[in-house]
């Protein structure tokens, strides 16, 4: 049960992630101000490595870009997130549900 539970929660994580981003239209945002905001604006505190899992699975779906400014800076404090067109269809309802992520 509680495998289910926090399988629902990480769903519900990352649908929340696409919404934040897509309400930036687009634009690059900082990855700690992602985190900031899961954590005080929507009640989801992460740790840079739990956030990290959840860019890394967006990315691999097409969903997100990341990007590191500072090439040769492994940080991932410094790196850059923003939703991609396919975040936005899915959002809106024009591509099928994905079951990874909970809107």
């Amino acid at each position: 049960m509680s495998e289910l539970i926090n399988d629902v929660r990480h769903e519900v994580q990352r649908g929340v992630i696409l919404m934040i981003l897509v309400r930036r239209n687009l634009d690059w945002v900082p990855f700690s101000e992602l985190r900031a905001q899961m954590a005080r604006g929507q009640g989801y505190p992460l740790t840079d490595a739990e956030l990290w899992f959840h860019l890394r699975y967006l990315a691999g779906r097409n969903y997100v870009e990341t990007r590191n400014p500072r090439p040769g800076r492994s940080d991932i404090s410094l790196y850059l997130v923003r939703a991609v067109p396919k975040a936005v269809d899915l959002l809106d309802g024009r591509l099928e549900r994905d079951v990874g992520i909970a809107f």
